[in-house]
């Protein structure tokens, strides 16, 4: 990697593992520890996420279970599994919340892809502010004397065949996606 692109490339791959993180909570009609684990829960006097208060698991392809550390904070778990808005029904027994996944009707299902789109477009659009910044950056550098005509022009040429490369990365990403979404 090219030293003048290895600041853009970290906000790039930052950007990628950010599109990967919101893809991993769209859920695919089957159950995926990910799906719950960054709901905000109301615990010990402040906001905690799910994954923090209790271990998350998922014993069958439509089942997720989580088992809660501490007694006390059952009710306000319950309570964030519902008003999540995930189309699940919580069931506790004992220290056990039961969360049964149901099948993905075909609507859904495309809702769930449009969703998939609009979010790698957002990345999309992130991206080519990214590499506006960038050039930017190299056109005042450029105005100031650090270096010529030459060198801004090969800086451009690494930042295109990087973005090309990013760009066909979140092309294969959406595209495994959209697969796992239009599995049945």
């Amino acid at each position: 990697m090219d030293p003048v692109l290895t600041e853009a490339n970290q906000r790039i791959q930052a950007t990628l593992d950010h599109l990967k993180r919101e893809l991993s909570l769209i859920r695919a009609g089957r159950a995926n520890p990910t799906l719950i684990e960054e709901i905000p829960v109301e615990a010990y006097g402040t906001k905690m996420k799910l994954v923090e208060l209790g271990t998350i698991s998922a014993p069958q392809t439509n089942l997720l279970t989580v088992q809660v550390w501490d007694a006390a904070v059952m009710n306000g778990v319950l309570k964030a599994l519902q008003s999540a808005n995930l189309g699940l029904n919580p069931a506790a027994e004992g220290q056990i919340i039961r969360l049964s996944i149901p099948p993905l009707t075909a609507e859904r299902r495309d809702e769930y892809i449009k969703l998939a789109h609009s979010k790698m477009e957002d990345v999309r659009v992130s991206i080519r502010q990214l590499r506006h910044e960038t050039r930017e950056e190299w056109e005042k550098a450029k105005t100031a004397g650090e270096f010529g005509e030459d060198e801004f022009d090969r800086r451009g040429k690494l930042l295109q065949e990087l973005i090309d490369k990013v760009s066909e990365q979140i092309d294969q990403i959406g595209q495994a996606k959209e697969e796992e979404l239009s599995q049945i």
